[in-house]
């Protein structure tokens, strides 16, 4: 079986740490939400069209 000695594997991982990407500050990013008061129709078929029943029928 092959076996690493100590000091080669410390130069594998020095290199091996040159490859890794380096973390970045990121990106700061403010969301604005627009809300409007509205009237919406849920049902403009006046049916349930999963259930294919009428909103009155429908429980």
């Amino acid at each position: 079986m092959w076996a690493m000695k100590a000091g080669h594997l410390l130069w594998a991982l020095l290199l091996m740490h040159s490859l890794w990407s380096l973390p970045t500050d990121g990106a700061i990013r403010n969301y604005y939400l627009g809300i409007q008061d509205m009237q919406w129709n849920y049902a403009p078929k006046g049916r349930n069209v999963i259930t294919n029943q009428t909103l009155n029928n429908d429980t």
